[in-house]
């Protein structure tokens, strides 16, 4: 086959962990008052932290804890490919819920990854930003149909976007199973741990306590326990997305997947005309089970996708390790690249990994108010980046004006039910099967 990697000097484990362990955080020396607890310290934790940090200034007192280190679950082990979308295509939220409202979600996650890039920006976060262009790409006549219908969905409904046939999308990247192309321009792709941890020191500049390594065992109103020590607060956050149902939050609902990527050493100049691609671009198809790619900022290909599995406990001990990224891993990514990629030879593989997600049934978040005081903003399905980052300041608009929350869909008390807990890895497992069947049964 023609690609091939040294296994020898193969590793697993986050490739961005040795940015993110130079932020230490605080200690929690005993219990402590706070205004606004946050439990949590990925990218929508810290988004909510900044943001009310800069809505309030010193008025408010601002604690995040986390279990572990920072952004150590999805947040932190992430393509970095900041784009649009939620939910599912935009011609499906059309068929669900009507015109009206599928433009109102969509336009949403615009703004997000708008205002994403405008945050890194205006802060000056050293974080990798390359602004560019997110393609999304049909593999087979199934979905094809589908991703023409997407598109002419969203040029129906006034959103301007580029398309491309299979001749012109081979000068975007060189996949010859690459048949169509939707693009969406003034997307983005960064080094998520370097965004992490510069967020992490403008929180802590502005006043804001960042507590690590401190899981919260139990939660009631008005206070959180950490161990035998108490933190008092005036409203908290829950922002464990994937992690929630150690606290019993949305327990069945909002289930913890891990997806899979794979890093290069950097492509060759030959490697990289082989591939075709620009790095300020990046490409995902639309197949259930689907693969995404981009280059970083020193042109190593980043690859992901393949089929996501339940996250275990032992599968989430491992990740905290960095011992993750098991061999069917590698050899899943490995044959995605082989199959859509088959013109990039010689490749080397330097990193393996896995992260876990909370997903949910209908693959929408879930932001409710878990009790009077305790809110919860979790479930982003693998939509986190930009919108995580794009909702905190929404959350410290709406606790500035004590207003209600603005109405979205996944503005709700609970997601679908899947299962009982212990059935959990089971039912998950079960529906990606049938998923994977089904890309299978479409031509793949």
């Amino acid at each position: 086959m023609p690609y091939k990697t040294n296994q020898d000097t193969r590793s697993t484990g986050n490739p961005w962990v040795p940015s993110i362990d130079a932020f230490k955080g605080g200690s929690l020396s005993g219990d402590i008052q706070c205004d606004y607890l946050i439990i949590g310290a990925g990218f929508t934790g810290l988004s909510i932290a900044y943001n009310l940090l800069k809505q309030f200034g010193q008025e408010k007192k601002v604690v995040l804890i986390d279990s572990h280190t920072l952004g150590s679950g999805a947040s932190g082990r992430n393509s970095g490919m900041l784009g649009p979308g939620i939910g599912a295509p935009f011609h499906r939220l059309e068929k669900k819920f009507g015109p009206e409202k599928a433009r109102t979600m969509f336009q949403h996650t615009l703004d997000a990854v708008d205002s994403s890039i405008a945050l890194i920006k205006r802060e000056a976060f050293d974080c990798d930003l390359t602004v560019g262009s997110q393609f999304k790409v049909s593999t087979n006549s199934s979905n094809d149909q589908q991703l023409r219908l997407e598109s002419d969905a969203l040029h129906r409904n006034g959103f301007e976007l580029n398309t491309y046939d299979e001749h012109s999308v081979q000068a975007i990247v060189n996949g010859p199973r690459y048949r169509y192309a939707l693009e969406y321009s003034n997307t983005a792709t960064i080094n998520p741990v370097k965004l992490l941890r510069a967020l992490a020191e403008k929180i802590t500049a502005l006043g804001g306590e960042i507590i690590l390594n401190s899981a919260c065992t139990e939660l009631e109103e008005g206070h959180a326990w950490v161990g035998k020590k108490r933190i008092n607060f005036e409203r908290a956050v829950i922002s464990m997305n994937g992690f929630s149902h150690s606290l019993g939050i949305q327990k069945g609902r909002v289930i913890p997947v891990s997806t899979s990527l794979m890093m290069s050493s950097p492509l060759s100049e030959q490697q990289r005309q082989q591939l075709a691609l620009k790095t300020e671009n990046a490409v995902i198809d639309n197949r259930k089970i689907f693969n995404y790619f981009r280059l970083t900022a020193d042109n190593r290909l980043i690859f992901g996708g393949g089929a996501p599995f339940y996250s275990t406990s032992g599968i989430i001990a491992e990740q905290r390790r960095g011992s993750d990224g098991p061999g069917s891993v590698y050899k899943e990514l490995s044959a995605g690249v082989n199959k859509y990629l088959p013109d990039l030879t010689g490749l080397h593989i330097e990193k393996v990994w896995t992260g876990t997600i909370g997903v949910t049934l209908d693959n929408f978040p879930v932001i409710s108010s878990y009790r009077k005081s305790i809110d919860s903003v979790i479930g982003w399905c693998g939509h986190g980046l930009a919108l995580s980052l794009a909702y905190g300041a929404a959350y410290a608009q709406q606790q500035k004006e004590s207003s209600s929350q603005t109405g979205l869909y996944w503005h709700r008390k609970k997601a679908p039910y899947l299962s009982p807990i212990p059935l959990l890895p089971i039912a998950s497992n079960s529906y990606i099967r049938y998923l994977n069947i089904m890309d299978n049964l479409r031509g793949g």
